[in-house]
């Protein structure tokens, strides 16, 4: 009888026993849009790692998450949209007016992620 209450006991304890750990509270994935309003943008640039970032008009920053090569500081993105938004998808161009207006060819727009700002002392954040 006694044998036959260890094994219940035993057989009952061992689900508790092989659960997960409860998980630790991970940070929410951030933000992210397909579009931002061209009119509510303030600012843009690209910045040394590589991302183009733009600031709204209520002072948040946002990273395009695009794959770009020719994207580099100092360039430009030239963007054309007949609804007024620039889209995951869009095509811009790559310009360094610097240089008299060399094109360095053309890229498709990731998705938008709100960011902190972008990268480096020197970021435009005011």
């Amino acid at each position: 009888m006694i044998r036959n209450s260890l094994i219940i006991a035993a057989l009952l304890a061992a689900p508790a026993l092989a659960a997960d750990p409860p998980a630790s509270p991970a940070s929410p994935p951030p933000a992210t849009k397909d579009c931002l309003i061209t009119r509510n943008i303030a600012d843009t640039g690209a910045y040394p790692d590589g991302h183009w970032y733009a600031k709204l008009r209520d002072k948040t920053w946002w990273r395009n998450t695009m794959s770009c090569p020719g994207l580099a500081p100092n360039r430009a993105l030239i963007h054309t949209s007949p609804i007024g938004s620039q889209c995951r998808g869009d095509v811009v161009q790559v310009v360094d007016f610097g240089l008299g207006g060399v094109a360095f060819g053309g890229c498709g727009l990731g998705s938008w992620e709100k960011v902190d700002g972008p990268p480096g002392k020197d970021a435009r954040r005011k």
